[in-house]
């Protein structure tokens, strides 16, 4: 996020949208209430675990794929 804009998720949460947020990409600043009913169900930190959670997953799925990628070289 740049420095003058926090996602809504930040706003919501009153604190700094850091460059690594994970939440920015799902919740842009101009839709608040996406991210306030996604929180008031799930909760902030069960929805930051969930997306670290996919971030790792994707990471090992495109290493797997370059690894196959190769050996069929």
């Amino acid at each position: 996020m740049s420095k003058s804009t926090r996602c809504a998720a930040c706003k919501s949460l009153r604190r700094r949208c850091s460059q690594d947020c994970v939440l920015a990409p799902y919740f842009q600043a101009n839709n608040p209430e996406r991210f306030s009913c996604v929180h008031k169900i799930y909760g902030a930190s069960n929805v930051t675990k969930l997306l670290e959670v996919r971030e790792i997953v994707l990471y090992i799925s495109i290493k797997h794929l370059i690894y196959s990628s190769l050996q069929s070289f």
